[in-house]
């Protein structure tokens, strides 16, 4: 608004603008502490892959699912995570398999 200063002097330095959100689905591949590695939707939910870029680490991959306030996150050794990719390959295996008929139920 045009008018007089009433003797007020001018902010020296103006505040920076303020940053949008981002859509989860925007979020960087990779960050300065872990990569991502997959990000799908998982019954109804975000679920966010990732490894730890830091080689002391002994859990070095973690899984997230959902967003914001209501993430769940879990840390798991490189061991376990190639358990539960075997688990999830096997039961994709199985269900594919009985979708084509080659397996009695």
């Amino acid at each position: 608004m045009a008018g007089q200063t009433l003797g007020a002097p001018a902010p020296s330095s103006p505040l920076p603008p303020p940053v949008p959100k981002r859509a989860p689905y925007l979020v960087p591949t990779s960050t300065r502490k872990r990569r991502n590695h997959g990000v799908f939707m998982l019954g109804g939910q975000l679920a966010c892959v990732y490894s730890a870029r830091s080689a002391t680490r002994c859990y070095g991959v973690s899984f997230e699912l959902g967003a914001g306030t209501l993430t769940l996150a879990s840390s798991m050794t490189p061991g376990q995570a190639r358990a539960m990719a075997s688990a999830l390959t096997a039961a994709a295996d199985a269900a594919q398999a009985m979708q084509q008929g080659r397996v009695e139920a």
